[in-house]
């Protein structure tokens, strides 16, 4: 019980952080410096004022110098981040110890609760990133380059110190035990022979001309994304200025970051060697792969259904922030989790969204909390529903 009450404190201390992200990202302000403020008065707010939950409660959500309200939003989001962090810990405590953490650390000193806690913080780090994301998308209909870009560059390492992205293909705490390898699909099997014997240059040899190819030809489609985003659709949607550029960076960022990606997979599985001989070579270095394929799928999926959607029906078919957003989320679920997480998101949004258009909502919600949803759905359930859709298309 000490150690959730403990995580849910510091998770009211990152959830005040985060609200400073997301108040100012959106601004393109920093959230480093200067210190927080009341916007009413401007004076900068004492440190004692600034002690989550607690300090709120005890000015009454007021300014202290000019008595003007806070908003209970900032409240709240310290208690939901505290809730969630403590949430992550027992998931990870009480039911996923093998599932979300990465097998290939068990090489590594240090005690089970140790490599729980790293496993822990990571899928942390991807609940952080997904709040903010959603309340900035619902808040001002945008996610930050900020955000998405920093976190596309750190995530294929992020989820390689957590099983996430493997949690479908059941495989083991321990790397030591060669038979759990029969679960994963035949893509990977070939990393092993009869002799147990890991063929790592031949994962690189697969994902690397992958990485190559599809990175060129996103390349090659940014001349069509232009003229489809400038003439093919309703005036108000159209590109100006500087969209394309910024668009055509975004592709430039995402393909720098897979490639950057792609030579540590390639350190890894041709140079690094273990003290356990290469069976955690093996085990890491397949998460390093389902990190860049995940991530190239949730990239480039939403990508194209984008461009196809938006040509097909004349109107901005999928905003580009929302193609920026899933990469990343890709690299800690795989290539399988991202496409059922965007499945997921899909039926979320039409039991959501259904209703708000015969109620003649004002507004329509957009898509990146949908994926957020959808997300967390897959990171707790995934191997529940894709063990049920198995079965299914088994007996059908």
């Amino acid at each position: 019980m000490a150690v959730f009450l403990i995580t849910f404190i510091m998770g009211t201390f990152v959830g005040s952080f985060l609200n400073v992200c997301i108040h100012r990202l959106p601004r393109n302000e920093s959230i480093v410096a200067p210190g927080s403020k009341c916007y009413s008065c401007g004076t900068h707010v004492a440190w004692y004022d600034n002690i989550p939950v607690v300090s709120y409660l005890a000015l009454r959500g007021r300014c202290r110098w000019c008595g003007a309200i806070f908003s209970s939003g900032y409240l709240a989001i310290e208690v939901l981040i505290g809730l969630l962090s403590a949430a992550v810990v027992w998931l990870s405590l009480e039911h996923f110890q093998g599932g979300w953490n990465a097998a290939w650390l068990n090489v590594m000193p240090g005690t089970p609760q140790v490599l729980q806690a790293i496993a822990a913080a990571m899928v942390l780090s991807l609940v952080y990133y997904l709040v903010v994301a959603t309340l900035t998308d619902l808040r001002y209909m945008i996610i930050p380059d900020e955000l998405t870009k920093s976190f596309q560059l750190v995530a294929p390492y992020l989820a390689a110190l957590c099983g996430t992205n493997l949690q479908l293909y059941h495989l083991p705490a321990m790397p030591a035990d060669f038979g759990w390898f029969s679960p994963l699909p035949v893509s990977l099997r070939w990393l092993l022979d009869d002799a147990h014997q890991p063929h790592m240059r031949l994962l690189v040899e697969h994902v690397l001309p992958l990485v190559m190819i599809i990175s060129f030809l996103l390349i090659l489609s940014l001349p069509l994304a232009k003229r489809v985003y400038t003439t093919w659709v309703p005036e108000a949607q159209r590109w100006k200025g500087n969209d394309y550029r910024d668009f055509a960076l975004g592709v430039a960022w995402f393909s720098g970051t897979i490639a950057l990606a792609t030579v540590v997979l390639t350190l890894v599985a041709l140079l690094l060697p273990f003290p356990q001989g290469h069976v955690s070579n093996v085990f890491l270095s397949v998460q390093l792969s389902q990190s860049i394929l995940g991530a190239l799928t949730g990239f480039v999926s939403l990508y194209t259904i984008g461009l196809l959607g938006t040509m097909l029906f004349r109107r901005s078919a999928m905003g580009f922030g929302d193609v920026k957003f899933l990469a990343p989320i890709g690299c800690f679920l795989g290539p399988l989790g991202v496409v059922m997480a965007f499945f997921v998101a899909a039926i979320i949004g039409t039991l959501v969204g259904v209703p708000m258009r015969l109620f003649k909502a004002q507004r329509e919600l957009p898509f990146g909390p949908y994926l957020a949803a959808g997300a967390l759905v897959v990171l707790v359930w995934g191997p529940q529903i894709y063990g049920f859709l198995k079965l299914h298309a088994a007996a059908t």
